[in-house]
C-alpha cells in the first residue's frame, strides 16, 4: 500500500480550523495511520498555537515562530528536529503575551514527557516537569514564576529570598532548602511539598496568614474552595517520583490523576461518567509507559472503557 502522506500546509489548515472536508479527512486517516509523524504534528501545532494572527499561512507562521527566539545552537536543533524543549531569550512580544519584552527575560518550558534541569546563575538546581514552563529575569535569578510543576534546590543567600510564584498567587518564599512545587493550570490544587529546610507560603488574594513548613510537610490550596491544608507527607510523597522518570499516584482520583496524564502525554482527558472520574487508584508507571497501556492496567480495578477522538485529540473515558 502507498503510504499516506500529509503536507505542512495540509496540516497547518487541518490544525488551525481552515481545511475544506477532504483535508480533514485526509488528516485523520492520516493520523490514525502507521505513516503518522508525531513529531512533525507537534511542530506544527506548537507553531499554530503561538502564532495566533489572523489568516497567516504555514511559511508566514514559521518565520513569526522562530523569529521570536534567540536560540541556544544545541536546544534550537533539538526544537526543529521535535517541537521538544524551548529554552528561549525573549526578544520581542509575540511569544507569550504574559511575558515581558525584556531581553533579560528567561523562559524555560518543557512539552509533554519531557523534563529539564536548569542551574540557575545564584547556583540554585530547578528541575522542570512536563509541560511546565518556568520564567525568571537574569537579574533576579531567585524570583521565578512556575507554571505546571518543579523541584528546587536553593542554594544559601541570607540576604536574597528565593520565591516561586504560581499563576493563582501563591508564593513559596524559602533561603537555601529543596521543595517541590506542583500548579497546573487545569489542575484542582497548588501543591507544595517540603524536603529540606524551611519555606514559607503566602498569597496576596486568597489567605492573609502565612503558612510556615519543616521538611515532610505539604501544602495544598484547593483552588475552589479557597482553602489552604497543611499536612505531614507519607513517605512515597517525599520520594519527588517524577524525577526518577516515574508517573506515580496513590488513593488519587482518575480525574486528579488525568492531569498528570496530561502533562505526560499531552492530551486531554474528559469523562463522561462521573463515577469513573471519582474513582480512586494507586499505580506506579514509567514515563515511557504508554497512556493506553496505564489504562488497561488501571482497568483491573475499575472497569471503565476508553478511546480516542483524533477530530478533537482527547481521550474520552467512559
Amino acid at each position: 500500500m502507498e503510504p499516506l502522506k500529509i503536507t505542512e500546509t495540509e496540516l497547518w489548515e487541518y490544525i488551525s480550523k481552515t481545511a475544506d472536508g477532504s483535508t480533514n479527512h485526509k488528516v485523520e486517516r492520516w493520523m490514525n495511520s502507521s505513516d503518522f509523524d508525531e513529531a512533525l504534528y507537534i511542530k506544527i501545532t506548537a507553531i499554530y498555537n503561538h502564532t495566533l494572527e489572523k489568516d497567516p499561512t504555514v511559511e508566514e507562521a514559521k518565520k513569526r515562530f522562530f523569529n521570536t527566539v534567540t536560540p541556544k545552537t544545541a536546544v534550537w536543533k533539538e526544537m526543529l528536529k521535535y517541537a521538544a524543549i524551548l529554552i528561549v531569550v525573549i526578544s520581542g512580544t509575540y511569544f507569550y503575551n504574559t511575558i515581558s519584552s525584556n531581553r533579560n527575560e528567561i523562559v524555560v518550558q518543557t512539552t509533554f514527557g519531557e523534563q529539564r534541569s536548569i542551574e540557575l546563575s545564584d547556583g540554585s538546581k530547578v528541575w522542570l516537569n512536563a509541560s511546565s514552563t518556568l520564567s525568571y529575569n537574569t537579574e533576579t535569578p531567585r524570583t521565578l514564576y512556575l507554571e505546571g510543576e518543579g523541584f528546587f534546590e536553593v542554594a544559601k543567600d541570607t540576604l536574597h529570598a528565593f520565591t516561586v510564584t504560581t499563576p493563582d498567587h501563591i508564593t513559596v518564599k524559602a533561603l537555601g532548602t529543596s521543595f517541590n512545587v506542583k500548579s497546573y493550570i487545569d489542575g484542582a490544587i497548588t501543591e507544595t511539598k517540603l524536603l529540606t529546610g524551611k519555606v514559607e507560603v503566602t498569597s496576596d488574594t486568597h489567605f492573609k496568614e502565612s503558612v510556615f513548613m519543616i521538611p515532610d510537610e505539604k501544602v495544598t490550596f484547593y483552588k475552589n474552595t479557597k482553602e489552604v491544608v497543611k499536612s505531614k507527607m507519607d513517605l512515597y510523597e517525599s520520594e519527588i517520583a517524577w524525577k526518577e522518570g516515574k508517573i506515580q499516584f496513590e488513593n488519587k482520583t482518575f480525574k486528579e490523576i488525568a492531569i498528570d496524564l496530561k502533562a505526560q502525554f499531552g492530551k486531554q482527558i474528559r469523562f463522561s461518567n462521573e463515577d469513573i472520574a471519582s474513582s480512586k487508584f494507586t499505580g506506579s508507571f514509567d514515563h515511557k509507559t504508554p497512556i493506553s497501556e496505564i489504562f488497561e492496567i488501571l482497568k483491573i480495578s475499575k472497569e471503565f472503557t476508553y478511546k480516542l477522538n483524533t477530530t478533537t485529540n482527547e481521550w474520552i473515558i467512559e
